[in-house]
């Protein structure tokens, strides 16, 4: 019996946080995300509901979805 231990070293992005009335980026962040409660928690707490591929207009909701070093912007919830 023989136990394997996977260490998750993270995925790293990029988020543009953009100005709402310009759409002009105010600030480039980067944020290493380790499980899926941590993008979750990413998200609510700046009240997005998931994130956009700024490359391919991919929408991302689950770590899953996520591309390395791939460049990121915020969906607000529909009630903002």
């Amino acid at each position: 019996f023989r136990v394997i231990h996977f260490i998750f070293s993270g995925m790293t992005i990029k988020v543009c946080i953009y100005d709402d009335t310009d759409r002009i980026a105010l600030q480039t962040e980067e944020k290493t995300l380790y499980t899926g409660d941590d993008l979750r928690d990413f998200l609510s707490h700046r009240g997005w509901a998931g994130l956009r591929e700024l490359s391919s207009f991919k929408n991302v909701v689950t770590l899953d979805d996520l591309r390395p070093g791939a460049i990121y912007q915020g969906m607000k919830l529909l009630s903002d």
